[in-house]
């Protein structure tokens, strides 16, 4: 009786000391799409990643009703942190879906100027924000002014608060109504009333800069993180760095009366014996901050892990190509920045692929073939193999009539027609596609799989196609495997070569973009196309993550399209609509929900691009 007439009594004081509405609640997942083209269409960066953000303190004035229900404390407010803006996971302060809705959209359209110069005061900082928006997009200024009537209604009375924060109150309001007017109320921002929700958190450009300079350090960002396919979320936390413990592992004594408490930090190694907890989600949101330390020890025993002997390795054929790298702090291009090796797999076992893989594969091969290059005769040639008979009578007529001419074409020839096309096949050979894809398959059997049918598609067309793959372990070992060269036919040798594919490292982009680019403008054909696979983002063990690595891959696909090249990337991420729009444009990209679907569509959209 007591637990029931407390969780009651808990769900009515949290009711009435906050304004969510959950019958009206608008979720980021639903609109993150929508949300990431207004953003950037409003001129918001490219390159930043749009996720959820977890509830931060806030460090604001609390009435009785939210000290009693211990609400009030922290909130969600978006901000941004390094290349990433979080929004709330979901918007529920309005009795009105749409209005929940235009919030998303009126965040983002603060966003989109990112930085003002009064970051300090959170004020001013979001009055210079609002300022901006309403003078270049006035179309916005109803939905703003619903918004702000409708949240105006939520705060407390000026006089119900103590005289501290009343004169930031007031403020607070005179700018909600008035953000294009100039007000000096003076307010003291230690001290602040009720957050408002049509407002961003303030992070100032030494902020910014000293969290890239901490990831570019570490070579690790908490944007590596991957959520899991259940929650797929991308939240940030507010952490703090803490020491390393000294190691020194062993029997923990204590009295039992100096024990902290659950939310307090210990300094204390996780055993490797333990499992995973599958309440951790549930408390990390509850704690007020997430304690990391900075040390490598991960890194290098990922390092070590990921070295195999000699006997087990792939052959290298070339060692040591250097290749630039684009830095996009420093805007410019970074001379032999990256060391690339030529590589060759390791054949243990021939190919052996399953009967409906054939089957597919020879059904694939006959609808190829009415692509096959077909002689036509030309007629009306000055020379050739046979003589031209309409040709020969129009002359001798001509001649008879006193018409002839000096130069008479009176042969035809046999010619070959083909599209003037090379094609090289990029894939993505890193340990991401060591992932199971369904209960039997792994993600790497997949591209095998496709690379295999792609492969018999284009043989059967007589196309002109090559094969390779590439994988990283930092800039000075980025491993590129030539499959199937220009030169080289289709034959049991190539498909074993594809066969023997094992992922491998990280996704160092640019390197083997560039790379494949030379080989492939080394190519005599007026067209060339760079069909890109690839399973997730640019990626490596420095600071090759996040907005380094998709600039850098970017650069390289401007370098390439300036080569004459036409880049397309075939994507089976699920997060890739987030990123290829900037890598490779509207139009320069697919990507497929389900992996299992490559095989089949992969031969497709090769014959939609060359047609």
């Amino acid at each position: 009786m007591e637990e029931w007439v407390g969780e009651k009594w808990h769900h009515f004081i949290t009711q009435k000391s906050s304004f969510h509405y959950p019958k009206y609640a608008v979720e980021l997942d639903d609109l993150s799409g929508q949300i990431g083209v207004f953003f950037r269409s409003l001129g918001g960066d490219a390159g930043i990643t749009i996720g959820f953000t977890s509830a931060l303190p806030n460090n604001t004035h609390r009435n009785w009703l939210q000290k009693i229900s211990g609400t009030g404390k922290k909130s969600e407010s978006g901000h941004f942190s390094g290349d990433f803006l979080y929004l709330p996971e979901k918007i529920d302060y309005f009795p009105d879906q749409n209005l929940n809705e235009h919030l998303y959209f009126w965040l983002a359209a603060m966003a989109s100027f990112n930085l003002s110069p009064n970051t300090q005061y959170p004020i001013e900082h979001n009055q210079y924000l609002t300022q901006q928006v309403l003078r270049q997009y006035p179309g916005l200024k109803p939905i703003y002014q619903q918004l702000v009537q409708a949240h105006l209604t939520q705060r407390p009375a000026i006089t119900s608060l103590p005289p501290t924060v009343q004169q930031a109150e007031q403020r607070i309001r005179q700018v909600l109504l008035n953000p294009l007017e100039i007000n000096d109320l003076k307010y003291n921002p230690q001290q602040m009333p009720q957050p408002v929700n049509l407002w961003l958190k303030a992070v100032d450009e030494k902020t910014v800069a000293a969290m890239r300079s901490s990831q570019d350090a570490s070579g690790t960002s908490t944007s590596e993180q991957k959520p899991n396919k259940k929650q797929q979320k991308n939240k940030r936390y507010q952490a703090e760095q803490v020491d390393d413990t000294d190691g020194n592992d062993g029997f923990m004594s204590f009295r039992l009366e100096s024990m902290f408490s659950w939310s307090e930090f210990i300094n204390l190694d996780r055993s490797e014996d333990d499992g995973d907890d599958d309440d951790a989600v549930r408390v990390a949101d509850d704690m007020d901050k997430l304690s990391v330390n900075n040390g490598e020890t991960g890194n290098k025993i990922r390092i070590d892990l990921d070295l195999p002997s000699s006997d087990y390795d792939d052959l290298v054929l070339s060692e040591g190509i250097l290749l630039p790298e684009w830095d996009y702090k420093q805007q410019k291009l970074l001379k032999d920045h990256c060391s690339l090796q030529l590589m060759q797999l390791r054949l243990t076992e021939d190919a052996k692929w399953p009967e409906s893989l054939k089957q597919q594969a020879r059904k694939l091969r006959r609808q190829f073939e009415s692509l096959k290059p077909i002689s036509v005769w030309n007629n009306r040639q000055a020379d050739g193999e046979e003589v031209d008979l309409n040709a020969y009578l129009d002359f001798n007529t001509a001649t008879k009539l006193g018409q002839s001419t000096s130069e008479p074409m009176l042969y035809r020839q046999k010619r070959k027609q083909t599209r003037d096309l090379s094609s090289l096949i990029l894939t993505d050979l890193s340990l991401s596609t060591d992932a199971y894809a369904n209960d039997k398959k792994k993600v790497i059997d997949v591209i095998k799989e496709s690379l295999y049918l792609l492969s018999e598609s284009l043989s059967a067309a007589g196309e002109r196609f090559a094969i390779a793959g590439f994988t990283s372990k930092k800039r000075d070992c980025v491993r590129y495997y030539d499959i199937k060269n220009f030169d080289q036919p289709f034959d049991t040798h190539c498909q074993n070569q594809i066969y023997a594919i094992k992922p491998a490292y990280y996704t160092r982009m640019g390197a083997a973009i560039r790379y494949a680019t030379t080989q492939l403008a080394k190519q005599s054909s007026t067209q060339k196309l760079l069909l890109i696979l690839t399973d997730g983002k640019p990626n490596d063990l420095d600071k090759y993550e996040s907005r380094y690595g998709l600039e850098d891959t970017k650069q390289a696909i401007i370098e390439a399209k300036n080569q004459g090249l036409t880049p397309f990337c075939v994507s089976i991420d699920y997060q890739a609509a987030d990123y290829l729009p900037y890598l490779f444009g509207a139009q320069g990209f697919l990507h497929l929900n389900n992996v299992l679907d490559l095989p089949k569509k992969l031969p497709r959209v090769f014959y939609q691009l060359v047609n």
